[in-house]
C-alpha cells in the first residue's frame, strides 16, 4: 500500500503538470513525456492496488459460520476493499505530509 500511495502521489503530479503544460508550443516535449508518465504511475496504481485487495483478501480467514461461502467471500472481498483504500489514502496523506516537510 505504501508503494501505491507514492504512486499515487506521482499520478498526482505528472497529471498537473500534464494538464499545465498542454498546448503550450515551448513545452511539447514535457507534455509528452508527462501524459506517457501519467499513464505509466496510473496502471502502476491499479495494479498495486488490486495486489494489495488480493493480499488481504487471502490473509483474512473465512468465517465458519456465515449463512453462505458466496455471503462470506462478499464480505471479505469488500472489507479487503476498504481496507486498501482507506490504508492507501492515509498512507499517502503521510507520505505527502512527510516530502512536504510540513511541521
Amino acid at each position: 500500500m505504501g508503494v501505491a500511495a507514492n504512486c499515487f502521489l506521482k499520478y498526482l503530479w505528472w497529471a498537473a503538470c500534464y494538464s499545465a503544460w498542454y498546448g503550450i508550443p515551448k513545452y511539447a516535449r514535457q507534455w509528452k513525456a508527462a501524459g506517457s508518465r501519467v499513464s505509466l504511475y496510473g496502471w502502476g496504481l491499479i495494479m498495486l492496488e488490486a495486489a494489495s485487495i488480493a493480499v488481504i483478501f487471502s490473509l483474512t480467514a473465512p468465517r465458519s459460520n456465515a449463512p453462505s461461502r458466496f455471503f462470506g467471500n462478499g464480505v471479505r472481498f469488500t472489507g479487503s476493499i476498504a481496507v486498501t483504500i482507506v490504508g492507501t489514502a492515509l498512507l499517502a496523506w503521510a507520505l505527502s505530509w512527510i516530502k512536504q516537510g510540513t511541521p
